[in-house]
Order: C-alpha cells, then sequence, then structure tokens
C-alpha cells in the first residue's frame, strides 16, 4: 500500500508540536487475534510487533512478523469500539524499603514501583487492547507497566464515546 492511497482514506500523519507536545504513535503491541469482514487475502500473523499512528482521520496500524512489514489503515468513523484493559497489579512492599517508605509517604504507586528493590514487591500482568471496527476485530497485549501512556495515546484519538477503559 503506498503513502498517498493511506493518506487519501486516513489523512496525513499527526504534526508534532513542541511547545504541548503529545503522543502520536502507540507502544509496541504483539497480535493475538486477527478477524478481517473484508477478504481471506487480507490477514495478519499472530504474534506480530504491532503499533499505531495517529493520522488526520484515523490511525494507521503497522504489523512486522520477520521483517514483513504490513499496514492497514482504520478511518475514524469505521471504529466501533476500543476497549483498554489494565494487567492486574501485585503490591508487596517490603517494611522500611524504598518503595514502602514512598508509598507511606504518598507517592503514587506509578512512580514508587520502580524503587523496588525485590521482584516481589511490585508486578502488573500484561495490558490488553481490543479493537473493533466495521471491517476488523483484533486483540493485542504489551507490557502492563504502559498503561498509562496507551491511556493518553488512545484518548488523543477523540473516540470518547467509542474508548473504554478497564482498571482492575
Amino acid at each position: 500500500m503506498t503513502e498517498q492511497s493511506i493518506t487519501k482514506q486516513i489523512g496525513k500523519p499527526i504534526k508534532i508540536n513542541w511547545l504541548k507536545p503529545k503522543a502520536i504513535g502507540s507502544t509496541g503491541f504483539y497480535l493475538k487475534s486477527f478477524k478481517s469482514n473484508k477478504s481471506q487475502n487480507e490477514s495478519l500473523k499472530i504474534d506480530s510487533k504491532c503499533n499505531f499512528e495517529k493520522r488526520s482521520k484515523g490511525i494507521l496500524l503497522r504489523a512486522n512478523y520477520s521483517n514483513k512489514l504490513t499496514v492497514i489503515p482504520i478511518p475514524k468513523e469505521s471504529i466501533l469500539k476500543i476497549t483498554l484493559k489494565r494487567g492486574k497489579e501485585n503490591i508487596a512492599p517490603i517494611f522500611l524499603f524504598p518503595m514502602w517508605f514512598l508509598l507511606k509517604l504518598g507517592i503514587p504507586i506509578i512512580y514508587a514501583r520502580y524503587f523496588r528493590l525485590r521482584l516481589h514487591e511490585y508486578s502488573i500482568h500484561q495490558m490488553k487492547l481490543h479493537i473493533k471496527t466495521t471491517d476488523y476485530e483484533m486483540d493485542f497485549i504489551t507490557n502492563g507497566y504502559l498503561f498509562e501512556q496507551q491511556v493518553s495515546f488512545f484518548e488523543s484519538l477523540n473516540c470518547k464515546n467509542k474508548l473504554m477503559i478497564i482498571k482492575q
């Protein structure tokens, strides 16, 4: 697919505003399921490394599997539902360790978790993303630590009534 055909369908890439920078791309996701209503020829391989690029009239899905790149333009009007689900957190700070002190001082867990000294003090399960459009239905997973950044990216798409965020 050429850049011209992509631009015709979902517009030009969003320009970076250096005074008020916002996310114009997502983190890397791994594809776990893909269903297409269009044709059998259009398919993505499971476990492809994927990311999303914000465009003026939609998003561009870029998938990479064994260095074979595939792009799928997704217009905003074709998006039916986006569900972002946070992984389950396990918080067990050890008494008098840095993470314990920070939590007692009221520091939010999203910052305090980086001061753990043992692996079992804090862990978070994988984040899940489900996107349903008129033509596709896809499921993705990625590292749970990246949840907050992905919430801001998907909120910036201005699909508020179609976006569902599940925090466990």
